[in-house]
C-alpha cells in the first residue's frame, strides 16, 4: 500500500481549514522529478471540488481510501497542500492577511519617490489632525503607498523619517486596489487606458483560487495500477 511506502519520507506540518495542525509526508520534491515516468499510462477524469472539500475526503469518495489523497497533488503538479482550493472563509482570511492596510494615492510619482527623497517602508506617517500609521509598501509606479491606519482623501501625510509629504488624492483598501490592467486579449500591463480593465488584488486572487476548483483525478479503475507503478518508479532511485 502507498501509505506504507511513504513511511520513510520526511514530514512537514500542514494547517487544515479548521485550524488543526497535522503532520504529513513530504514526498513532493522527489515525486515531481519522477512524475513523467508515470504520466504515460495515467488516464484522467476531472473533478469539481465542493467548497471546503478536503483532499482526504475526495480520495475516500472517489477511491474508497483517504490515504490516496497524495495522487491529486502528483497529477496536478502541485508543490504542496497549500496549493489546494481554499473555501470562502479560508480565502477571505488569506486575503486579509496578504493585503493588509490601505492604499493612499498621490497626484504625482514624485510625491512618493523622487531623485532626492522617498517614503520608507516601516516609517511612521502622521497628519496635522492626529492620524497615525506606518508605511507597509512603497509603490512609485502607481503613485501610492500602502499603510496601516485609516486615512481619507484630502489628508496631508508626512513621513517621520523621510520628511516626505503629500496630499492624499484618494484611498482604497489594499485588497481592492489595482493589481494590473487587462485588455480583451488577456494581455496585462501596469497602467490603464481605453480598452483596458482594472483588475484588483482580490479579483486576481479569486480567479487563481477558482482555477484550482477543477482538478485532474486518476480514473478510479486505474488508481491501483498507477499507485503500484509509482511505488516501483520511486523505489528504483
Amino acid at each position: 500500500m502507498a501509505n506504507q511506502f511513504f513511511t520513510n519520507f520526511p514530514e512537514i506540518q500542514y494547517t487544515l481549514n479548521t485550524g488543526k495542525v497535522i503532520t504529513i509526508k513530504d514526498f513532493f520534491r522527489k515525486s515531481s522529478i519522477q512524475q513523467e515516468a508515470v504520466n504515460n499510462f495515467i488516464e484522467y477524469n476531472t473533478y469539481e471540488l465542493v467548497d471546503g472539500e478536503r483532499p482526504d475526503v475526495v480520495a475516500a469518495k472517489l477511491y474508497g481510501d483517504s490515504d490516496l489523497h497524495w495522487t491529486f497533488f502528483l497529477v496536478n503538479g502541485s508543490e504542496n497542500y497549500y496549493d489546494w482550493h481554499m473555501d470562502s472563509e479560508t480565502f477571505n482570511l488569506y486575503i486579509e492577511e496578504k493585503f493588509q492596510g490601505q492604499s493612499l494615492v498621490a497626484l504625482n510619482t514624485s510625491d512618493i519617490i523622487s531623485s532626492t527623497s522617498k517614503f520608507l517602508v516601516g516609517e511612521k506617517i502622521t497628519t496635522s489632525t492626529g492620524k497615525i500609521g506606518n508605511v507597509l509598501i512603497v509603490d512609485g509606479s502607481l503613485k501610492r503607498i500602502i499603510v496601516s491606519g485609516e486615512f481619507s482623501a484630502g489628508d496631508i501625510i508626512t513621513g517621520s523619517t523621510s520628511g516626505k509629504s503629500f496630499t492624499v488624492q484618494s484611498t482604497v483598501y489594499h485588497k481592492d486596489d489595482v493589481s494590473y490592467f487587462e485588455n480583451a486579449d488577456g494581455i496585462r500591463r501596469n497602467f490603464g487606458g481605453t480598452g483596458w480593465t482594472e483588475v484588483s488584488h482580490y479579483d486576481e486572487e479569486w480567479a487563481l483560487n477558482e482555477s484550482k476548483r477543477t482538478i485532474k483525478v486518476i480514473q478510479p479503475s486505474r488508481i491501483r495500477r498507477v499507485v503500484s507503478e509509482f511505488e516501483r518508479v520511486m523505489s528504483d532511485e
